[in-house]
């Protein structure tokens, strides 16, 4: 994959290992794009575990990153690095501020994950209001007629109100998987994009309606100062005692002690979580003791399409950067502006394009 050889004027990409250079050596796709640019060398970032150091970060032009840490101390005095790509869409373990500062893009690959994700939050919704876990067990324990009698009932969904907390590339394609069921759609999202409202039955309303009148919700926005604990003790105690509350974003947009203490008193019926806080979770923790709880390790989405479209997308970000151009899903549109980044931009323009 790439140009392995040390070569003079080479661009240099630097993957994390983390999981991403794997992800992408699997990739064939995307290998294929890299190869197609003898003029690109890659290497690996180790995963220590510590944020990423400055002097390692600038010997690449550009990173394709993981979950590694890129703080404030990470951009101090960095020159040659112009672009860090997410493999993925979170972004809350890069310190955008500093890369906006050192003239880094930092861009993310919401394409790739979106079906993945989206079909995520579907499955917990499935597997919660049909109580799937629950008589799935009752088989394997001999239960097979008390599986069928009405406390073990489940949730049929039409008629009923989904709330989507967040209406990005994940919430307008849950939202699209969900107009066959014939629900009401309540979305809660300060910065939802209009275009995303315009076809279809959807209400935008504040976050406490959405909470008072969803009997599914959905958590799909990103982690951010703003939406930490965005959803807590408050919150909670505005949902319906017969509702269930999806996870499949960050775990700690939601108060984990809060929800505990909801789903341990009946405060609502139940809840799945592919997004934990921390993770991986304490085996201690009080949350593996409840069954009216789904716990999924933050892996539902990770399929073959996701793997595919994530490693194109960010390979596709490095060539645009290459190229001396934008790449597409910029997070820190204020770098545009930087004088520094025009200048990289310009040079590598000059260098490799044509």
């Amino acid at each position: 994959m790439g140009n392995t050889r040390s070569e003079p004027n080479a661009f240099q990409v630097g993957l994390t290992d983390d999981d991403v250079y794997g992800h992408i050596m699997d990739t064939p796709s995307a290998c294929q794009m890299l190869d197609k640019e003898p003029r690109i060398e890659t290497g690996r970032l180790a995963a220590t575990g510590k944020p990423v150091e400055a002097q390692v970060l600038d010997r690449f032009d550009a990173v394709m990153a993981g979950g590694m840490q890129f703080t404030r101390e990470t951009c101090q005095g960095v020159e040659r690095c112009t672009l860090i790509v997410r493999f993925g869409a979170g972004y809350d373990r890069v310190d955008v501020e500093a890369c906006t500062e050192a003239g880094i893009i930092v861009a993310n690959t919401p394409e790739g994950i979106r079906r993945s994700m989206s079909t995520t939050a579907l499955t917990h919704i499935l597997a919660l209001t049909t109580r799937f876990v629950d008589k799935a067990r009752m088989l394997r324990a001999g239960q097979w007629k008390a599986s069928q009698q009405s406390d073990c009932c489940g949730m049929g969904l039409t008629g009923r109100t989904v709330g989507y907390i967040g209406f990005g590339n994940i919430g307008s394609d849950l939202h699209r998987l969900m107009l066959p069921f014939n629900v009401r759609h309540l979305v809660y999202d300060p910065y939802i994009d209009p275009t995303k409202i315009e076809h279809g039955p959807i209400e935008q309303v504040e976050l406490a309606t959405l909470l008072r009148e969803s009997d599914v919700v959905a958590i799909l926005c990103t982690l951010t100062d703003e939406t930490r604990h965005l959803i807590g003790t408050t919150e909670l105690q505005l949902m319906k005692p017969t509702a269930y509350l999806v996870n499949i974003a960050r775990g700690a947009i939601v108060d984990q002690e809060a929800l505990t203490r909801a789903l341990t008193d009946g405060q609502i019926r139940g809840a799945g979580l592919d997004a934990l806080d921390p993770e991986p979770i304490d085996p201690h923790d009080p949350l593996l003791e409840l069954d009216n709880v789904i716990l999924t390790p933050h892996s539902i989405g990770i399929t073959d399409e996701m793997m595919r479209g994530c490693s194109e997308g960010c390979v596709e970000a490095v060539l645009a950067v290459m190229r001396g151009e934008v790449p597409d899903f910029v997070i820190n549109r204020d770098v545009l502006d930087r004088p520094a980044l025009r200048t990289k931009l310009e040079s590598f323009q000059a260098r490799y394009s044509g």
